[in-house]
């Protein structure tokens, strides 16, 4: 084999290894203990698709817990808003938004390293946070008048109001992220929110509490 051969050769199975290692440790596709959600189920005698799946992130601590019914399957570690003053989500609060809500679709992300693997969004901003927000005089009357256009032509919140953004739980990696705090997404790491993905349908609810 020639030297230019062995180089291109040697250089193929160092870019195989690191790539191997990047979908391994930062994009967590590749799980090397098992599924330890589908575990949790059978170890619960719950049967896959769960018959009502149901979230609650408590902000205070940190916590996103799926439940089938009234029974826990299991409890997850998320980053939440750096405003830690939850509520009306506010384009620069920063504040993740409280409130019932529930998951309208699910994403794979391409840009993953900004904005991790998987994304779970709700239906923010609910009638609550518009009729809160409008009381506050974070949105004119024009754009309160669009939401409900919307709402009553069953659409989604029209884009552009003064408290709204796609806000929802998304896949992250601590380690190089940085701060485990968001712009007021719910973030998991990959790994998390890469093993749940699956089970939890749309139109699962959330609610999320300080």
């Amino acid at each position: 084999m020639s030297k230019r051969l062995k180089f291109f050769f040697k250089a193929a199975v160092v870019s195989s290894f690191a790539y191997g290692l990047f979908v391994l440790l930062f994009l967590q596709e590749i799980t090397i203990f098992g599924d330890s959600f589908v575990k949790a189920c059978n170890d619960q005698g719950i049967g896959l698709p769960l018959s009502d799946p149901r979230i609650l992130i408590d902000i205070s601590d940190s916590t996103l817990t799926i439940n089938d019914g009234d029974k826990l399957i299991r409890r997850y570690d998320i980053a939440t808003g750096t405003n830690r003053i939850s509520g009306i989500l506010s384009k620069e609060g920063e504040s993740t938004p409280i409130g019932e809500y529930k998951v309208i679709r699910k994403a794979i992300r391409e840009s993953v390293f900004f904005q991790g693997s998987r994304f779970l969004q709700i239906d923010f901003p609910s009638e609550d946070d518009i009729e809160n927000a409008w009381e506050q005089g974070l949105i004119n009357s024009g754009e309160y008048a669009r939401y409900y256009e919307a709402r009553d032509n069953n659409r989604p919140p029209p884009p552009g109001l003064g408290i709204s953004r796609s806000i929802g739980i998304r896949g992250n990696y601590f380690a190089i992220s940085g701060p485990r705090s968001t712009n007021g997404a719910v973030a998991m790491s990959n790994g998390d929110i890469n093993e749940i993905f699956e089970y939890i349908p749309i139109g699962t609810p959330v609610v999320i509490r300080p």
